[in-house]
């Protein structure tokens, strides 16, 4: 499902974040048997082998898809 990322060096991010949020992700976290790392990483993996579109392009592809939805509705109302 992923696209596969050889790791030879291992790096660090740093983030700011508030500490609540922070406590509340990692407590979360530790309630499903899993860590704040392995759910961030398996995160950045989904997020980079998604397909990623401007929001242009999000709102063409809802105003053909309205388009069609209008269509239909159109021919059960005749």
């Amino acid at each position: 499902m992923y696209r596969q990322i050889n790791v030879g060096v291992m790096g660090q991010l740093n983030i700011r974040i508030d500490d609540d949020l922070k406590e509340a992700f990692i407590k979360k976290a530790k309630e499903n048997n899993s860590s704040a790392t392995e759910l961030l990483i398996e995160y950045m993996k989904y997020y980079l082998a998604s397909p990623q579109k401007s929001e242009f392009h999000k709102i063409e592809e809802l105003e053909r898809r309205l388009v069609l939805v209008e269509q239909a509705l159109g021919e059960l109302a005749a």
